[in-house]
């Protein structure tokens, strides 16, 4: 089979990390995948699938500035030009992008396949978004979701009537990497930290999703031997930057930006925040429980299902619910030991093989 993948970009978010972990692994299967990205803009992951072998074409910017028109017209000339089996496409606008280039080609247009990767976005906020919305996705051959929350709510959403075309494919990750990771030195991340201090991390882009203000009055509430390390990188940076000066807290809370060796972190820390206001799966947090660091996270759909029983639940924006549960996590040694040993076999069900595996049975039954 030959595939090609659509995304906007190779920046450090989770969707660009499954790109960079399955890519590789369906060219070793002896099946063929590219990848087409609107833009190389911050591309951490760029350097490291063509290392792989895999091949990464990039819009030129010359068309990219052109607007929505141009970009589609690249595509759909990509796609003619290449004897393609399947187009899998990711994140909007390209979801919009490949359907309509179906409308226009028609049965020339290879099995179309795309990922929902969260319960919520802001199309599904606009007046009168639905219906278009509803067209957009009945284009599709195949429409998978990342979690079971994610294809109730897109279900909910869409009210479709093709609904056997809907179909569950669990993010998945190498957990042996996390698992097998050396920790570093704690003061080689905070050279200022003691033995009694408590090492948080919170990883993820640095936008409204992820919720780092609310973070930052959670550490307020911490006592003054807590520190927490922040990875990611994103638009809300030089905010978030005056609130930590703010608050006073540029001694506790370290912005690393985005970082390559998160897996050594995971292990160095004593617990993973996830304080989000929404996910659609939550892939630090499998990587957290691979690497038996202990998790406490926002109690929202997607997110809670992949944690499941193996870390601490907190209501959304509870800074006294998550204040207690960090304490108890990084008091309690038992506690802490008991959420790392769930962890172990919660990650079990989240192998990114067995998803690499999952897809391409997916293509070849779309192919027959």
């Amino acid at each position: 089979m030959k595939i090609l993948f659509v995304n906007n970009g190779l920046a450090g978010g989770g969707v660009e990390k499954l790109l960079n972990d399955m890519l590789p692994l369906i060219n070793e299967s002896g099946n063929y995948c590219e990848l087409l990205i609107l833009f190389d803009d911050d591309a951490k992951y760029l350097e490291s699938l063509r290392n792989n072998g895999v091949k990464v074409q990039i819009v030129p910017k010359k068309l990219y500035n052109k607007g929505h028109f141009q970009r589609m017209l690249y595509i759909m000339n990509y796609i003619k030009n290449n004897d393609f089996d399947i187009i899998h496409a990711n994140e909007f606008p390209l979801i919009y992008y490949c359907s309509i280039i179906k409308m226009i080609l028609g049965k020339k247009m290879p099995k179309l396949v795309m990922t929902e990767h969260n319960t919520d976005n802001r199309r599904r906020h606009i007046k009168l978004s639905r219906p278009l919305e509803k067209l957009i996705y009945r284009n599709y051959d195949k429409v998978t979701s990342i979690s079971d929350k994610v294809q109730e709510v897109l279900l909910d959403w869409l009210q479709p009537n093709d609904r056997d075309k809907y179909v569950v494919v669990y993010n998945g990750i190498a957990a042996e990497n996390f698992k097998n990771s050396k920790p570093y030195e704690r003061s080689d991340l905070v050279p200022e930290i003691s033995g009694k201090d408590k090492l948080l991390c919170v990883i993820g882009s640095l936008t409204e999703q992820k919720n780092y203000f609310f973070m930052l009055e959670v550490m307020e509430n911490l006592p003054d031997n807590y520190h927490v390390l922040c990875l990611g990188e994103g638009p809300l940076k030089q905010k978030i930057i005056s609130k930590v000066q703010q608050k006073g807290l540029q001694k506790r809370v370290h912005l690393l930006g985005f970082r390559k060796d998160a897996a050594r972190i995971l292990k160095t820390v004593d617990v993973l925040v996830i304080p989000s206001l929404w996910e659609g799966f939550g892939l630090i947090a499998v990587e957290a429980m691979a690497s038996q660091t202990p998790v406490v996270v926002s109690n929202v759909p997607g997110l809670a299902e992949v944690v499941g029983e193996a870390g601490v639940k907190c209501s959304v924006n509870n800074v006294e619910g998550f204040t207690r549960a960090i304490k108890k996590v990084t008091n309690d040694n038992e506690y802490a030991r008991q959420l790392a040993k769930l962890g172990e076999k919660q990650v079990n069900k989240y192998n990114v093989r067995k998803m690499t595996k999952d897809y391409l049975e997916l293509y070849k039954q779309l192919l027959e």
